[in-house]
């Protein structure tokens, strides 16, 4: 299979693969009689959806995983969209799981896939897995996730043009007290926009509670970590607006910045590279509805890579520590920020709306508001072009956007990416009845990225869902449709 790629080397002093085949022996055993994902494989590999993936083009041939082998069972998903390259990659192996999604090229995301697991299985050394969550100043397994984010850096091209490629990442470690039991504890390390989450399989809701968080950017590694309450959601590493300026002339904070996460990560990059007092991030957004600002030659405030600029983001991770009270019922995502591209869902409570319950996401009033594509069509007076969606059906609906928006996508590369997305939406939409999460995984993610890509996301889709109930779904097997981007030559 594509996934799980770039195993450590002999050199490793315990074998974690076998590790992780033995936390997870006997979870089979049962596990299948119920198994509501268990029809995954014929829904993947035959009827509409294997036609639409044989209609595509070879580069907008969509690639889904579904593992239910090992560990935790998951499924990986990743579209090219409106983009010439899917530089986007991801990993997992049952316990860890990463999605990388690289820009200036995809060799930067190319070594996470491979490189990140092995230095972190490296950094445990002869650890016993189930040891690694326990208390310390900071988890073993913080540490270790810390440290292979720098070792992989050290490990960045320094020649041109490979070393003008950067990524930002999320990776997260799933552990469980019982080895055939659902998760309890999830440790979910974020560098620059990409997100992970932790929601509710029927509701959509993002979990809540308290957590702990390390950080070495802000000088919280070493230690029982910095505790707070708040949802299960990483916080995304970039600039959200302008500065705002004190009386005495020295920045005070930063518009559009609710959380204040846009203004530490500036103050964090002013220290680091000494920025002149008259230094403020600049606008690079390119469409109405839009705000993208950077201080850097690049958006992400972390990153690895970039290894030829003298001003790089920084590079260690912010690492969370999510309890899981009802893992049987739960859900892990991990994403790339191209469902959030150009609004296209405005906020990752709107992804995990869509992926439980598709028909009522399609129904909200707020559908379009806050977008990019309603902004632009108040722009240009065509704002009562769109339809109440609560008064239209899902596969109206996706016609009537598509119509809207078509002739005024600008080259090939986007009227390709949206002819194709349009095509699996209205597929979804006419399935009697239309599919969820819960009853086909792999379908639902993938309409989740096609529907970015109809509400004008022009970035790469990918994400990972990790189901944490801790069964062998999928019958205990692992199957794929297509050919993963970083295998692609």
């Amino acid at each position: 299979s594509a996934a799980g790629q770039g195993l450590p080397s002999s050199a490793l002093k315990i074998s974690w693969l076998e590790e992780i085949f033995k936390m997870s022996a006997g979870a089979k055993s049962g596990a299948n009689d119920s198994d509501h994902h268990s029809s995954e494989r014929e829904n993947l590999l035959s009827g509409w959806l294997k036609k639409f993936y044989n209609s595509q083009k070879t580069e907008l041939k969509p690639w889904v995983f579904c593992d239910g082998t090992k560990g935790f069972s998951y499924i990986e998903v990743t579209v090219k969209g409106a983009r010439h390259n899917n530089e986007d990659t991801s990993y997992a192996d049952g316990k860890l799981f990463g999605v990388f999604d690289g820009h200036g090229g995809k060799h930067a995301s190319s070594l996470l896939r491979i490189k990140l697991a092995e230095c972190f299985y490296n950094e445990l050394g002869a650890t016993d897995l189930t040891k690694i969550c326990d208390e310390g100043s900071p988890p073993t397994v913080v540490k270790a996730l810390d440290a292979a984010y720098i070792k992989c850096q050290d490990l960045m091209p320094t020649d041109y043009p490979l070393a003008q490629s950067g990524s930002t990442a999320v990776a997260c470690w799933v552990h469980s007290n019982d080895p055939n039991g659902p998760a309890t504890k999830v440790y979910a390390s974020c560098l620059g926009d990409s997100k992970a989450l932790v929601f509710d399989n029927k509701t959509g809701a993002i979990m809540e509670g308290s957590m702990r968080v390390w950080d070495e950017e802000q000088g919280t590694l070493k230690g029982k970590g910095v505790t707070r309450s708040g949802r299960y959601e990483t916080e995304s590493h970039g600039l959200t607006g302008d500065l705002k300026i004190a009386k005495d002339g020295s920045p005070s904070g930063m518009n559009n910045d609710p959380t204040g996460v846009g203004f530490r990560e500036f103050e964090l990059l002013r220290k680091k590279h000494n920025f002149a007092p008259s230094r403020r991030p600049f606008n690079i957004s390119n469409m109405p509805g839009e705000e993208r600002w950077r201080v850097l030659e690049v958006e992400p405030t972390r990153a690895v890579g970039h290894r030829m600029k003298k001003e790089h983001p920084l590079q260690h991770p912010e690492v969370f520590e999510w309890k899981i009270a009802n893992g049987a019922s739960q859900c892990l995502l991990l994403s790339c920020d191209g469902f959030f591209s150009k609004e296209a869902f405005r906020t990752p409570d709107m992804v995990t709306h869509f992926l439980t319950d598709p028909v009522g996401y399609c129904k909200r009033p707020d559908f379009f508001t806050g977008t990019c594509l309603e902004a632009l069509l108040i722009k240009i007076h065509e704002a009562d072009s769109l339809p109440d969606p609560s008064q239209t059906s899902m596969s109206e609906l996706f016609d009537a956007v598509f119509n809207v928006v078509y002739n005024k996508l600008s080259d090939d590369t986007w009227t390709s990416a949206y002819e194709s997305a349009h095509e699996y939406l209205q597929m979804f939409a006419n399935e009697k009845p239309v599919p969820n999460i819960r009853t086909s995984p792999a379908k639902t993610i993938l309409a989740a990225c096609y529907l970015a890509v109809l509400m004008v996301s022009d970035d790469n889709v990918s994400c990972s869902m990790v189901i944490l109930d801790g069964k062998k779904h999928f019958n205990g097997e692992s199957f794929e449709l297509g050919v993963a981007a970083h295998e692609c030559p």
